[in-house]
């Protein structure tokens, strides 16, 4: 009999949905291995066509003169306008208040960050030398050197790293009580695990008293208001990589 409750009761507690929720994060499972493998499988191929473009020069691609743009720019304007679409969707819905809004802005918050970081890779693809990149950041260097701020590259930099520096902490608020749940379930599971001071480190320190969750949905708040027009003056930005040129067929 006690060991009939004892497993209706372990089954209960399995079944709750905070376990079912954080299960995926428990261990390995099947599908994340596979993902995983897939994923990693893309990534070599990606750094293998790089490697090969930057020995045979960036002619393999199709550019030379005239057409010195061409699929890396189509590629990132695609992927920051996705960014884009993500910031805005859950900014407005946070600002407004949407009471369905939970399930739909955590993941257009994720997008934003990941098509952020695809979005800037391909200026740094499209580079010649790209070991050369830190000479379109406005520090001096060894040639005392400063970046051409006349160059559509210098403003894609300077405007991608504005954005994806907001988007992180626009992301990373809302995540604070849930690594703070994480930090406390490996902390009696395995208080000097790995996992544990990870989630600590995560956490900031949440113990969510009424402060904290005030000055959190302040910030948030703050952050969404915010966002919003750094999103916009993005994309005018990448807007000017076409209007900018003197290449024909590019204006728009």
């Amino acid at each position: 009999m006690s060991e009939q409750i004892h497993s209706s009761a372990l089954k209960t507690t399995e079944q709750t949905p905070e376990s079912q929720l954080l299960r995926p994060l428990g261990g390995p499972q099947p599908g994340l291995i596979l993902g995983s493998l897939v994923t990693g499988a893309l990534v070599a191929l990606l750094f293998y066509c790089w490697g090969y473009q930057i020995r045979y020069d960036i002619g393999v691609t199709g550019l030379s003169r005239p057409n010195f743009w061409g699929f890396y720019i189509t590629n990132f304007v695609f992927w920051i306008g996705i960014s884009h679409a993500g910031t805005l969707i859950s900014a407005i819905l946070r600002v407004t208040g949407a009471a369905w809004r939970r399930p739909v802005t955590r993941c257009a918050e994720a997008i934003t960050v990941f098509a952020l970081c695809v979005g800037g890779l391909l200026p740094l693809i499209h580079l010649g030398r790209p070991w050369l990149f830190y000479y379109m950041v406005p520090i001096p260097s060894q040639g005392l050197l400063w970046p051409n701020f006349n160059s559509p590259l210098v403003w894609d930099i300077l405007a991608i790293t504005t954005y994806l520096t907001g988007s992180v902490l626009y992301l990373a608020l809302p995540l604070l009580p849930d690594f703070a749940i994480l930090r406390d379930r490996n902390l009696r599971s395995n208080p000097s695990g790995f996992r544990a001071r990870l989630y600590s480190l995560l956490a900031a320190g949440w113990r969510g008293t009424p402060q904290q969750w005030h000055s959190l949905e302040q910030g948030i708040r703050v952050m969404a208001i915010i966002i919003i027009p750094v999103a916009v003056s993005v994309h005018t930005i990448v807007s000017w990589d076409f209007a900018m040129t003197l290449q024909p067929m590019w204006h728009s």
